[in-house]
């Protein structure tokens, strides 16, 4: 069966995740539930919770519309919450992304004045 409505746009993302999951200390990953966060959920909450990006400078860069990156954000947020509240593994893997080829070039795209990489180095 073929997919209905638009086809879903691709998110930005700087890089791979270094690490792909994370679970309660000392007990067995197969022991615990398991929380899904996806890759694009997880650059979005990078870009602003972890580098302080305003939600629009983070949907230029991730290439996406304010509004999606609003729901990217509140169900990652959600999920880490869980996780951290009921001693669940978060395990990210998955969503519908592409690594930037060049976030500096993205920068002077689209004016951001902060680089994904490097912005704290130039204040």
């Amino acid at each position: 069966m073929s997919r209905r409505g638009r086809p879903k746009i691709p998110r930005f993302i700087s890089e791979e995740p270094k690490f792909r999951i994370f679970k309660p200390h000392g007990v067995s990953l197969t022991e615990v539930d398991k929380v899904i966060l996806s890759v694009d959920e997880l650059e979005a909450i990078r870009l602003v919770d972890y580098l302080d990006y305003t939600q629009e400078e983070a949907s230029k860069l991730m290439g996406i519309s304010r509004r999606v990156l609003w729901s990217l954000l509140t169900e990652g947020r959600k999920k880490i919450a869980d996780a951290l509240i009921n001693g669940k593994a978060i395990v990210i893997e998955g969503g519908e992304y592409k690594i930037r080829e060049c976030g500096f070039c993205m920068r002077h795209r689209f004016g951001i004045k902060k680089h994904c990489r490097t912005w704290r180095e130039e204040l």
